[in-house]
């Protein structure tokens, strides 16, 4: 027999030798019609003498009917013919999906040519007419039950044998046979049950849909041969969880992995990659969109699974970004998946389930068949060396700059795709070729999605070194420490460090000192330096009265800024870090386990976190110990607070000829907070007068100023200004 060149040329040879066994049945018939029994114009719509007759007969003599035993022997040998130019095509690679139904679903041959029987009339409408002549009922235009079992199998014993494939525990009845609709059953025999495909199955055959098109909303399925992203993870790994896989499967068990971690840290393409080592099919499937209805989703899931053994397929599990542990209808939904994996694994010649989740999961919450077998695997943020390589692969920037970027953003794969795609179009925006640092500064803030809006305050970065006033000491400390994060990575990572170092890995500063001395400035100016955004915390929603309520705004607050990478800014931080106390009542033990968790918290944190305070000995000691980084704000100087009043009048203000700055600034004494109020006062009032901004307005500002700080003034301090 020739090599089938197409699933089309095999599927009419199923039908042609199918016709030949019901041509021999119509013969037959014919036959009795001579004798004088029922025309054939009439069968179907009226009982004659004679037929009950002949159904008496073939009570009695049950091998009367077998008048196709020579068509069963030409039939077996045509099989046993068909079977090599089968396996020869699916050698060279040539797509037969009827020949794979009997592999994939484990079929038996009665229930692949009971298969063949149902299809013939979806590719020929002659076979209609047929079925409803040879029923007995021109209503009945589908093959039966009882026409099945006569036509596909022999007489006696063989008969009962056969019946055994329609019951509804064989994969013939649950994955290709359409259900009894409501009331078929008391109307008919199971005899006369019509025998329909269900609509997939037809169009897997005809190759017709690659998808199951009920299931587009929410399934996706990836061949092994598509090309997909490389992974820049050790091939050695892989290998091992393939064989886990595999060994798995050798003692007959379910292989279940289990792939966690954050968005778009690679789960799918590590489940590509997975069934590509295989050479399986990937069906992928969103949970999170399937039906809420109980019923509706069953009758899903049913499809799901109808769909991963017809493909031989792997079955992957996304819960997506809804966390389905949490909802209330998860037992319910937990017993349905649970049913439908096990299904799936009893059926599959090769079976594969695994389950994608963002959350660390325990056994007892996964939908785990009796006989599966879990493999963990936990997916991370990929290290800077990777994450170079992999913006290497995709950005067109210097490497330097790659190596920077790569070093500053611990981001996931998906995460730098779509900061590299953001950057790119930043960059055009501008009219350069390539992005520059602060495009992908920029794009780095859209790949984060978090709720720090809700508990603190994002805070603008317009202020640069420039703008911050300070002597050496605390400048240099301040740079110290926008260093250690710069090159956090190469001295915990590429130097070893962090083998030293199980916890403790971020960056905590604490700037101290009186008021207005520019604190508050010189966290802004480290975000800008750092490129990362600034959130101070707003207190009053954070503190709460009841018990547990601040720990847990305080969880959500640290976990929410590891997750998008901001910094932290504790303004006035001793009313959150101040020492503890003697306990006396329950308001003392309760205030002191904020201030623990806030210890054990600070000290885990990752990422950069800065404490301001105007009472560095209210801090708790436990806490100045576990900063890296304490930076004390003096009051300013006369040349300092000259230079605040020059950095604080922008370039474009009117400015008067008489101005002297340098002896405004050495008859007041106060801080940037108190100069910054001055300058603005006296631009306003400037404004007002439509004058330049001159030694009057800036003289009458001061007086203002100091008098709301409750100095007392001496009238010639500003001579011979007043």
């Amino acid at each position: 027999m020739a090599i089938y060149s197409s699933g089309y040329h095999y599927l009419r040879d199923e039908l042609d030798m199918l016709e030949r066994g019901i041509r021999l049945m119509l013969e037959e018939y014919e036959s009795r019609e001579l004798e004088g029994q029922t025309p054939a114009s009439m069968r179907g719509l009226v009982v004659t003498v004679a037929d009950i007759g002949r159904s008496l007969q073939e009570s009695e003599h049950p091998d009367a009917w077998d008048a196709l035993s020579a068509y069963h022997t030409i039939r077996d040998a045509w099989e046993a013919a068909a079977a090599g130019a089968i396996e020869e095509a699916s050698s060279e690679g040539i797509s037969l999906p009827f020949a794979s139904l009997r592999e994939r679903l484990g079929l038996s041959p009665w229930e692949r040519r009971c298969v063949a029987l149902c299809l013939a009339s979806e590719l020929d409408s002659r076979f209609e007419g047929w079925f409803g002549y040879l029923n007995d009922d021109v209503t009945l235009r589908a093959p039966t039950a009882e026409l099945a079992l006569r036509l596909l199998g022999g007489a006696g014993e063989e008969w009962h044998t056969a019946r055994k494939w329609l019951s509804g525990q064989t994969p013939l009845a649950r994955f290709l046979l359409q259900p009894d609709k409501a009331g078929t059953a008391a109307e008919r025999s199971s005899l006369k049950r019509p025998l329909r495909l269900d609509p997939r199955v037809v169009s897997f055959v005809l190759e017709n849909e690659e998808l199951d098109s009920r299931l587009a909303n929410f399934c996706r399925i990836y061949s092994p041969t598509e090309e997909t992203v490389p992974l820049f993870y050790d091939e050695e790994g892989q290998q091992k969880l393939c064989q886990s896989v595999l060994l798995e499967r050798e003692k007959n068990g379910l292989p279940f992995v289990l792939l966690s971690g954050p968005s778009g840290a690679g789960k799918k393409l590590h489940a590509r990659h997975l069934a590509r080592r295989l050479e399986m099919p990937l069906l992928l499937v969103e949970l999170s969109k399937l039906s809420s209805d109980g019923d509706k989703q069953a009758e899903q899931l049913a499809h799901v699974v109808r769909e991963a053994l017809l493909q031989g397929a792997a079955l992957a599990l996304e819960e997506g970004q809804q966390d389905l542990a949490a909802l209330e209808s998860w037992p319910q939904q937990q017993e349905r998946l649970r049913a439908a994996a096990a299904s799936y694994a009893d059926t599959a010649r090769l079976p594969l389930v695994l389950w994608l989740t963002r959350q660390e999961r325990r056994q007892t919450q996964l939908p785990l068949p009796s006989h599966a077998a879990v493999v963990p695997i936990a997916l991370g943020i990929p290290s800077a060396d990777i994450r170079f390589k992999m913006w290497q692969r995709s950005g067109s920037a210097p490497s330097e700059l790659l190596r920077h970027i790569a070093d500053k953003y611990a981001f996931t794969a998906g995460q730098m795709e779509g900061m590299g795609r953001q950057a790119q179009r930043l960059a055009e925006r501008e009219g350069r070729d390539a992005p520059a640092l602060e495009d992908y500064a920029a794009a780095s803030r859209t790949q984060v999605q978090h709720r720090l809006s809700e508990l603190a305050e994002n805070r603008r970065l317009v202020r640069g070194w420039d703008d911050l006033v300070l002597p050496e000491e605390p400048l240099e400390l301040l740079r110290d420490a926008c260093n250690r994060y710069k090159y956090n990575e190469t001295v915990l990572n590429r130097w070893g460090f962090g083998r030293k170092l199980p916890y403790g890995r971020g960056i905590s500063m604490l700037f101290a000192g009186p008021p207005g001395t520019g604190k508050t400035m010189a966290a802004e100016v480290a975000a800008r330096e750092l490129g990362l955004e600034l959130y101070r915390i707003d207190l009053s929603r954070v503190v709460s009265k009841y018990i547990g309520e601040t720990e847990k705004n305080l969880r959500e607050l640290f976990a929410e800024a590891e997750n998008s990478g901001s910094i932290l800014f504790f303004d006035e931080g001793d009313s959150l870090f101040g020492k503890r106390t003697e306990v006396k009542d329950s308001n003392d033990r309760f205030a002191n386990m904020e201030a623990a968790y806030l210890l054990q918290r600070i000290e885990s944190f990752d990422g950069v976190s800065i404490l301001a305070t105007n009472l560095l000995q209210n801090m708790d000691e436990a806490f100045l110990r576990r900063m890296q980084v304490i930076v004390k704000f003096p009051f300013p100087d006369a040349a300092q607070r000259e230079q605040i009043f020059r950095s604080l009048l922008p370039p474009d203000a009117p400015l008067d000829d008489d101005l002297d700055l340098a002896f405004l600034a050495a008859r007041v004494d106060a801080s940037g907070g108190h100069i910054k109020n001055i300058v603005l006062s006296a631009a306003y009032m400037a404004a007002a007068e439509q004058a330049p901004i001159g030694m009057r307005q800036l003289i009458k500002a001061t007086r203002q100023e100091l008098h709301k700080m409750g100095k007392i003034i001496v009238k010639e301090a500003f001579a011979p200004y007043v």
